[in-house]
């Protein structure tokens, strides 16, 4: 598949949402990421400022204590207040250890410190995750026994850090989550609005066929303006189109008739009045050949008019199904007994109303006239024909059956015979291949169900019009 068509056949509603979603998407995940590093930021900053405090009071108290260690109460109540553990180291002003840890981080190498400026980092105490300060206090009392800058380090842990940061991120991902599927909630509610007239453009389309090439009258968004104007131009160049082919298919087929029917009576006049063996076989290949012809250009008319366009300036009433068959059966017995053919008319109606609604007596006859035609033209001496009529159903209108124990129609074969020029028997040279064809235009234009199923017992075939109630 190529890369346009891929394209094409991609969902419009997939496509908008994925527009409208996706940058949705990206902005909360950077909103999410800002959001973690703001709220790490001011964590960073508040522990900052209390190890600042705590280093200030630690040393002072080891001053004050002159190097004892904090009491235990001490150390529990820190522990309690920040929730954290908290470890400190002080030296004297020449190094010397005073108090606390001994083994705390020290401060990273290369880093120099300036009295009175606190240094920050992380650092990994005790199987921990630390952050630390290190920093230098001025110690002026003269009395006291340390007397200078002495070196302050306080680390502590970082679980309520985390933690804090961790209920902020969740809370934050869980409002972007119900806001992202809000979002999408109407995102889809309003493509599916937007996409409403698509889809009534869609079902306008599907109702036009052959029969209605009507121009799309819906009112439309001025984005598929276009479309609808381009698209009612095709179907009127289309409309203009068949009209004039089953125009110029019909005054063919008229204008053929009388010099035919000339050339018919005189080829057969000749060929009563000629002696020679030659000549007659000459003549009677000429005279079936325009009978053939004569027929072709009658089917041809008769398609003409009960193609669509043809059949707009036809009347529909109320027609009675079972006196239209039977007076077509009886009309065309003649013909069946010349090709010894045995038609029959079987009225299974029981009583029951054969009337169908919007009916055209002209095309209906001209519909069963074809399929006894066709049965008796494709079928062999003692062909037996019925012709059925059944009654109104409960839940079906009238059906008109053909049924013959002729040769059949294969069922691989029994869609194709419906469309125009097709001939199963090419050697019968009687048939044109538009009986079923104008059968099949005629059971359309009555929004009838035409089927072509097997005969009694599997032999033959029969010809079933179901009609609507």
């Amino acid at each position: 598949m190529t890369e346009n068509a891929t394209a094409i056949s991609t969902s419009l509603r997939a496509r908008l949402l994925r527009w409208l979603l996706l940058p949705g998407l990206m902005l909360a995940f950077g909103l999410l990421a800002k959001n973690y590093l703001t709220v790490s930021e001011m964590a960073n900053r508040i522990q900052d400022r209390l190890l600042v405090a705590l280093a200030v009071t630690i040393s002072e108290h080891a001053i004050n204590s002159r190097g004892d260690l904090l009491s235990r109460d001490i150390e529990l109540l820190l522990e309690q207040f920040t929730r954290e553990n908290t470890y400190y180291r002080v030296q004297g002003p020449d190094g010397a250890f005073v108090t606390g840890d001994s083994g705390l981080p020290r401060l990273p190498a290369g880093i120099t410190l300036e009295p009175g400026v606190p240094h920050f980092y992380n650092a990994h105490y005790r199987n921990e995750d630390v952050r630390a300060v290190t920093m230098k206090y001025l110690v002026s009392n003269p009395s006291s026994n340390i007397y200078g800058w002495v070196t302050i380090d306080v680390s502590q842990t970082r679980r309520e850090r985390d933690n804090l940061i961790y209920d902020e991120l969740l809370g934050s991902t869980t409002d972007f989550l119900v806001l992202m599927f809000l979002g999408g909630v109407f995102a889809w509610v309003g493509v599916s609005r937007g996409l409403a007239p698509l889809r009534r453009l869609q079902q306008a389309i599907r109702r036009r066929s052959t029969d209605d090439l009507r121009p799309i009258r819906h009112a439309m968004p001025k984005e598929v303006t276009e479309v609808v104007r381009s698209l009612n131009a095709l179907l009127a160049r289309l409309e203009s189109s068949i009209t004039a082919n089953q125009r110029f298919i019909a005054d063919a087929s008229h204008q053929l008739r009388t010099p035919l029917a000339t050339v018919q009576a005189e080829a057969e006049w000749a060929l009563r009045n000629a002696s020679d063996q030659q000549d007659r076989q000459a003549l009677e290949r000429i005279v079936s050949q325009t009978r053939q012809t004569a027929r072709l250009a009658n089917q041809l008319l008769n398609l003409a008019r009960v193609s669509p366009e043809g059949r707009k300036a036809v009347r529909y009433e109320k027609t009675d199904l079972l006196a239209l068959a039977a007076s077509v059966t009886s009309g065309m017995v003649r013909y069946a007994i010349r090709h010894d053919i045995d038609l029959g008319f079987d009225d299974q109606s029981e009583g029951m109303n054969c009337e169908i609604e919007t009916g055209n007596e002209v095309l209906l006859q001209e519909m069963l006239g074809n399929l006894i035609e066709n049965a008796i033209l494709y079928g062999t001496p003692g062909t037996i024909v019925t012709v059925r009529v059944i009654g109104r159903g409960v839940a079906v209108g009238p059906v008109l059956e053909v049924e013959d124990n002729g040769p059949g129609i294969p069922e691989k074969d029994r869609d194709t015979v419906l469309e125009r020029f097709v001939r199963l028997d090419e050697q019968n040279g009687q048939g044109c291949g538009l009986g079923l064809a104008i059968v099949k235009e005629v059971a359309n234009a009555h929004q009838a169900v035409m089927s072509l199923e097997d005969g009694k017992d599997g032999v033959g075939l029969k010809v079933r019009i179901a009609f609507p109630r």
